[in-house]
This record gives structure tokens, C-alpha cells and sequence, in this order.
């Protein structure tokens, strides 16, 4: 995978996380103290978060269990290591 691929299906798995929570890009955005366009930025793939904890936050808030928390940590690091090289 390129590293467009991995960026795509760490972000896949946070809308995916999202549209399960039933709240909105701004009511999560509120939430997690982040503003609701990085939010959208982070599940559309358009920008990765550079340190995995705000995608860990949206994940919990979502009510993600660990399984769901090590899949995306693991989606992340390789997504931050394809945009690394």
C-alpha cells in the first residue's frame, strides 16, 4: 500500500467510529477540543493527526473497545510511517 492507502483506511475506520457515535462533526469537534474542520480533515483522510491521541479520544468517545483501539493505533502508525518516507 501506498501511502495514500494507509492515510485512506486509518481514516476510514474514524468516520466509520463517527457515523456510529450518531453525533456530529461539531458535537464530537466540541468534545475532543479540536475544531470541527481538523475533525472532518482527519476522517475524510485529507490530513493525519500528527500524534495518535486525538484519534484515540474520538475513538473512545465513540465507545470503540480495545480491540477497535489497537486496530486504529495500528492504522495510524502506518499511515504516520508511509508519510514519514
Amino acid at each position: 500500500m501506498g501511502s495514500g492507502a494507509e492515510n485512506e483506511a486509518f481514516a476510514a475506520r474514524l468516520k466509520e467510529l463517527k457515523e456510529r457515535s450518531g453525533l456530529s462533526y461539531g458535537q464530537l469537534a466540541k468534545r475532543l477540543h479540536l475544531s470541527t474542520s481538523t475533525l472532518h480533515r482527519y476522517c475524510n483522510g485529507d490530513a493525519l493527526p500528527a500524534e495518535f491521541t486525538p484519534a484515540d479520544r474520538l475513538a473512545r468517545l465513540c465507545g470503540a473497545d480495545r480491540a477497535e483501539l489497537m486496530d486504529l493505533h495500528r492504522r495510524w502508525l502506518l499511515a504516520d510511517a508511509a508519510r514519514a518516507s
